[in-house]
């Protein structure tokens, strides 16, 4: 991967239905190369066009980032984990804690009842939750608030994005029996009212040049100006607000250690952050954000 396939994920993870033209345009490329290396980077694997739906539309309003502390090897509790479906995200990590992931449900007591079964899981030896407040940034899926109402047409138009969020609107619209017109009107509503976020996953783990940092940061006033400023870094690819712990979790990329360096101390240099904490995404063993769809789907049916 070089600095144009990096140009080329970031373009892709502000809008993963750019068209190869318009990609083309701005990383300097012919249609035909831009056309290219963005077919290698899918085929690859590296990257993952999908369409994200709000986790509130999904009935999954409540999240959770969960640290969790292991007496032994960590890979049967990570298979065991993602196979639930109320976990969205989960790596294998740096630092104290052998496994990170984040847990999306319905209510506050739903992550209650999570924590109590992973607790009770045979060598988890401790369990440190943080719970969110506001989510900021995701380069991943919406923010804010949503309150849109979305019918039949609609949850079969986002479990078509989901599975291929570059999919045309002719495909959309065969998918889902509507005309290539009534299905882009839809998808842009769709997007417009942040019910759903076209764009790049990309898989963060040490195998390759790139790679994700978590930091939980402690502030020491009301933290606007800090939040300000991490927002402002391109680097920064998720913010949240948090109750625990820390006060604010934030995932950067970076494609070197000397990146990774640069990126800590500029934050710890923020002024009104006190204490940084920070790990390594060594491998991302889940990343699905579909959970709850196909609910909403056979209860609309």
């Amino acid at each position: 991967m070089d600095e144009v396939d990096e140009a080329i994920i970031s373009l892709l993870e502000g809008d993963g239905r750019l068209t190869h033209r318009d990609i083309a345009q701005r990383v300097g490329l012919s249609r035909s190369a831009a056309a290219a290396r963005t077919q290698r980077l899918i085929d690859g694997g590296q990257v993952v066009i999908r369409g994200v739906v709000h986790p509130a539309v999904l009935g999954r309003g409540a999240l959770a980032h969960v640290s969790v502390l292991v007496d032994g090897p960590v890979a049967r509790i990570a298979t065991t984990l993602a196979r639930r479906v109320d976990v969205a995200f989960l790596s294998l990590t740096s630092g104290a804690y052998g496994l990170i992931a984040e847990v999306r449900v319905g209510s506050i007591r739903d992550i209650d009842g999570v924590i109590a079964e992973l607790r009770a899981m045979a060598g988890v030896v401790g369990v440190d939750t943080l719970t969110y407040v506001e989510v900021l940034r995701d380069v991943v899926g919406p923010v804010g608030d949503v309150s849109v109402e979305v019918d039949d047409l609609d949850l079969a138009l986002l479990r078509a994005l989901q599975d291929d969020g570059r999919a045309s609107y002719v495909d959309l619209a065969e998918t889902v029996g509507l005309s290539p017109a009534g299905a882009r009107r839809r998808v842009v509503r769709l997007l417009e009212s942040q019910v759903v976020r076209v764009g790049a996953v990309v898989r963060h783990s040490g195998q390759d040049r790139q790679s994700a940092l978590g930091l939980g940061i402690r502030l020491t006033g009301a933290g606007d100006e800090v939040v300000a400023a991490l927002l402002s870094m391109r680097s920064v690819i998720f913010v949240a607000r948090t109750l625990g712990r820390f006060d604010l979790l934030v995932t950067v990329r970076a494609f070197s250690a000397a990146q990774l360096v640069e990126i800590l101390d500029a934050v710890r240099a923020l002024p009104g952050v006190g204490v940084v904490d920070s790990w390594v995404h060594l491998d991302v063993v889940k990343e699905s954000y579909a959970s709850g769809l196909d609910v909403l789907e056979s209860g609309s049916a």
